[in-house]
């Protein structure tokens, strides 16, 4: 059986594709959800040829097929983890990356 105080933590999550940005992550506390897939997957993509990330800097790389590369800051390890798990990652990136306050940069 799960305990209250788990039920009660799940339930305080915002719904998937309604978060607000939770700050940094902690490894050492005892976090909301299960960290996983943060090695990149090999995945076929019509949109993105590659990712990368760095867990401690929260830097995320991003290998598109036609625009070239592009870095994103603080991007949280949980939506990584989403990103990297995703059936279309082309579409998860237009839903919840692209325009959702991410610092990026073209860096190739």
């Amino acid at each position: 059986m799960i305990s209250s105080h788990i039920i009660k933590r799940l339930n305080d999550r915002p719904a998937f594709g309604n978060r607000t940005r939770m700050g940094t992550y902690n490894p050492k506390r005892n976090n909301l959800f299960r960290i996983r897939n943060l090695h990149p997957i090999e995945h076929d993509s019509e949109a993105i040829a590659g990712i990368d990330y760095d867990p401690v800097t929260q830097e995320m790389q991003i290998v598109f097929n036609q625009r070239g590369t592009y870095k994103y800051s603080e991007v949280e390890p949980q939506v990584f983890s989403e990103f990297n798990g995703a059936a279309s990652r082309g579409t998860y990136f237009n839903m919840y990356i692209r325009n959702h306050g991410y610092w990026y940069e073209r860096i190739a």
